[in-house]
């Protein structure tokens, strides 16, 4: 009955951003931390469209991540080789719909497994659920788009869902900037194959114990959640049309990390300090038929 439950969560219907490509990727975090540890996330996703038209579109895709760390604090009231290494697998759908002058409707729903996998099986809380709703209205003669909504997604290793605001602006072929939350950017173009951006980000890290933690000589059960807000400087490079290669470096001006019980109090804080990051990934993109090309 449990195998039946788990395959039905991930065949439920799900849905995401709308200036979101549709593509195939590889991609790799690196946020060291010379007190604590370090986290290195490996990821690799895919996006492919089903419907493309300038009327709707219908993406269904799906990644998979590994998150390893590397505790170098030794001395915190429990063992770490039961949190250093963690797998998480999705399956997403994503949906955008235009509704007339210029407004769009967006709808993401991911089911998503993330754990340790320290009893080496899936069990329902190692099961997570993601989604996301925005409105966009689109300008074509200003170049422009208004996106409102709100998104609840484990990547930001929070439990509650956080809106969604932002002002995207392609001011030239040079220049494009988007003012918003949780993800702001600029970028400045140098032809057709070279782009440097700066920007400033939510990302994080959640995934299920699933086998308990004995923290200060107490079992626990619950999560690992981690947050940062990043800033920092990127370039891309595009080559063969539809491949684009990607190195980020930045600095997390926030950062948190806990482990948390089933009802998202705090067990232990590590109390992470800001570090250094690093991002370097591949990916290419299918051709975007819908009428909002992406303007950043």
């Amino acid at each position: 009955m449990k195998k039946v439950l788990i395959l039905l969560v991930l065949i439920a219907v799900n849905w995401s951003y709308a200036q979101d490509t549709d593509d195939i990727y590889v991609n790799s975090e690196f946020f060291p931390s010379s007190d604590i540890g370090s986290l290195i996330k490996l990821e690799a996703g895919i996006a492919i469209p089903l419907v493309n038209t300038n009327k709707e579109k219908l993406t269904i895709g799906g990644k998979i991540q590994n998150s390893s760390f590397s505790f170098v604090d030794r001395n915190v009231p429990f063992e770490t080789n039961q949190i250093e290494d963690f797998n998480s697998f999705s399956l997403k759908f994503k949906y955008q719909r235009n509704l007339g002058n210029d407004w769009y409707v967006n709808l993401m729903g991911e089911s998503q497994v993330s754990s340790n996998f320290d009893e080496q099986q899936i069990t329902s809380d190692d099961v997570f659920f993601n989604a996301l709703v925005t409105l966009n209205k689109y300008s074509e003669e200003k170049n422009s788009m208004w996106t409102v909504g709100a998104v609840y997604d484990i990547q930001y290793g929070l439990y509650h869902p956080i809106p969604i605001i932002a002002y995207t602006k392609r001011i030239n072929d040079a220049w494009a900037y988007k003012i918003g939350a949780p993800d702001s950017r600029v970028k400045w173009s140098l032809g057709e194959n070279h782009d440097f951006e700066g920007f400033a980000s939510l990302t994080g890290f959640t995934s299920n114990i699933n086998d308990g933690i004995e923290v200060y000589k107490e079992d626990y059960t619950g999560t690992l959640r981690q947050t940062s807000f990043l800033i920092g400087l990127g370039y891309n490079f595009t080559f063969w049309d539809n491949f684009k290669a990607t190195v980020t470096g930045g600095y997390t001006v926030y950062n948190r990390m806990q482990i948390q019980d089933y009802n998202n109090d705090e067990v232990y804080d590590f109390e992470m300090t800001n570090s250094s990051y690093l991002n370097v990934g591949l990916k290419y993109s299918f051709k975007n038929n819908s009428k909002v090309k992406s303007l950043y």
